[in-house]
């Protein structure tokens, strides 16, 4: 077993504490200003610390999965001032002692009724085409007062990164990436119509010019248009849509484009260059609600190669149609719900194939008591192709379909004197082809599950018994898996709530193809002491035996056992 001596987890220490007492920046959130003044304490410190450790013993084929002997310490601390709330949070440890810079990003968001300003690293939505909460440093504002809705920014999105070929892991090269947006609309949360614009520039200048990687890596320029509305079409009806134009130069180091029809007031802002395209993506949905009825029709198109700057990500070259239902029965204990929908590819039509997409689900709940409740679900996922550029083969055609069936039932019995619960849970998946003239192994697949848990609790001691048994099954076309087994656990909490205790275990049995296959012990055992509101400590220890061969391909025993101590921030009130 491997040692650790006591000077480096001092150390270690001193910097966990020194970090975690001098570094404030941090990323915060939402800070109401309209609180300063009224807080009795406007400066508050919540958190804890915790120091946890101890062996770990491995016996059996292969290398060990842990270190011989483990160490951590964990610190989560946030300041409060005024309602603006810092957390800071740093952990140093045996498998890792070193800071790569933990507090590097920082930002706040002030508002005071319907105002809302932005500092630092911060995101804003307008909607999914346009400015879709890309981070960004610099500053923002959102303003929302009665009949009137307007945000803006200005900030970096990217740093220069400049090209590196002789580093080991070299990254990959980014130029520095500035942008604004800007987003005026009218009414309120419930009946809104805004419209936006964004637009990034990569400065060509930042760093030196990248070579290979095609236009991934080249500067690009982005402008986009958009518009974002929901309206209340009477009490029943509700519209909503979301729309964008995005044009795009994939290469800002590509010649200028001239003779084009664009108009020079646009030109300052956008100036095509050869490669660059324009595209267009949207959605709108209706939906139609009374008392214990809703329908939902939604329909989605988004051009091949669509991006936006402002989004992390698009999934473009694609148009659905969904239509989702539901209905509430008998005073809503019965609920029954479902969708339907059409996805397809290859809009303008330059793949070799087009992937169809069917994609159905139901569901259904049923709670006549409130002891007794149930739900079952279901969903059929199909996928196939059709001709494209080219006449597909019927060998190798894709014909696929996904279907997954749920069933989970519930039985919760409480009274003054203990809680009684018991789940029932069960299901199957299955992957088909249907394709029959694939003559290569089939990818076809079927897994059967299903799981009992019970449990007791005596509220007069605190004194629970838990006891499960849960099976698997899992098939293919060249093999089968079984995993079938029971479980336990006893648990109680003494000495006037200060001590809690507890142990479980679990066994599973393996069977492959019919035949025994090993099996997997787990056990474990914990025991927790509250001395006070803010000290605790905890002691755990847990093996696992294993000769399941094709859970983990070998055969060991492992033991872990751990000691720690907690300390928990609790200012007085």
């Amino acid at each position: 077993m491997q040692a650790i001596t006591a000077m480096p987890f001092v150390r270690s220490m001193y910097r966990c504490l020194a970090l975690l007492a001098l570094l404030w920046c941090a990323n915060t959130c939402a800070q109401d200003l309209g609180a300063i003044g009224k807080d009795k304490k406007p400066v508050r410190l919540n958190g804890s610390l915790s120091l946890l450790g101890g062996p770990y013993f491995y016996s059996g084929d292969g290398p060990p999965r842990n270190q011989p002997w483990w160490w951590s310490a964990t610190g989560s601390l946030t300041l409060s001032i005024y309602g603006w709330q810092i957390p800071v949070s740093a952990n140093v440890g045996s498998q890792q002692r070193s800071w790569t810079q933990p507090f590097n990003r920082y930002g706040m968001s002030p508002y005071y009724k319907w105002a809302k300003f932005h500092l630092g690293y911060r995101s804003i939505r307008f909607n999914p085409y346009t400015m879709a909460g890309v981070q960004f440093l610099g500053g923002g504002v959102e303003l929302e007062p009665k009949g009137f809705r307007f945000a803006a920014f200005y900030g970096r999105f990217n740093k220069p990164v400049a090209q590196d070929t002789l580093a080991a892991i070299a990254p990959r090269p980014a130029y520095e990436r500035t942008g604004y947006g800007v987003k005026i609309g009218v009414g309120s949360r419930r009946n809104y119509f805004d419209l936006m614009f964004f637009r990034a520039e990569d400065d060509t200048t930042s760093i030196p010019t990248v070579t290979g990687g095609g236009l991934a890596n080249a500067p690009k320029q982005n402008v986009a248009l958009g518009a974002s509305s929901r309206l209340m079409l009477g009490k029943r009806i509700t519209w909503q849509f979301d729309v964008g134009a995005s044009a795009m130069n994939e290469d800002l180091r590509a010649p200028a484009m001239t003779g084009t029809d664009v108009p020079t007031a646009v030109r300052g802002i956008f100036n095509p260059r050869f490669g660059a395209k324009l595209l267009f993506a949207g959605n709108t949905s209706l939906t139609y609600a009374y008392r214990i009825f809703s329908l939902r029709g939604e329909v989605k198109q988004v051009d091949p190669d669509y991006r936006s700057l402002g989004a992390y990500y698009q999934a473009a070259d694609l148009r659905a149609i969904t239509v989702a239902p539901s209905v509430r029965l008998w005073k809503n204990k019965v609920r029954l719900g479902g969708s339907y929908g059409h996805q397809q590819d290859n809009l303008s039509g330059r793949k070799m194939a087009t992937s169809v997409r069917r994609i159905g689900s139901a569901n259904l709940s049923w709670n006549p008591s409130r002891s007794y409740g149930t739900d079952l679900a279901f969903s059929n996922y199909g996928i196939e192709q059709e001709a494209g550029l080219r006449v597909l083969s019927d060998t190798f055609r894709v014909a696929q379909v996904n279907r997954s069936l749920t069933l989970a039932q519930r039985f919760i019995r409480t009274n003054m004197h203990r809680t009684i619960t018991v789940m029932l849970t069960g299901g199957i998946q299955q992957l088909q082809d249907l394709n029959p003239y694939n003559t290569y192994a089939s990818a076809e697949s079927r897994v059967f599950y299903g799981n009992l848990f019970f449990s007791r609790l005596r509220h007069a001691d605190n004194f629970s018994v838990s006891a499960g048994m849960n099976f698997s099954h899992n098939s293919t076309a060249t093999s089968s898996h079984v995993l079938v087994g029971p479980s336990f656990g006893l648990a109680r909490t003494m000495a006037k709530q200060k001590v809690t205790a507890s142990i479980n275990g679990a066994w599973n049995a393996a069977l492959q193809d019919g035949r025994t296959a090993g099996n997997t012990v787990n056990a474990g055992a914990a025991l927790h002491y509250r001395l006070s509101p803010m000290h605790r400590f905890q002691f755990s220890t847990n093996a696992i035996y294993n000769s399941t061969t094709f859970v983990a391909s070998r055969e060991f025993t492992e033991v872990r056992i751990l000691a720690g101590y907690v300390f928990t921030f609790q200012p007085k009130s």
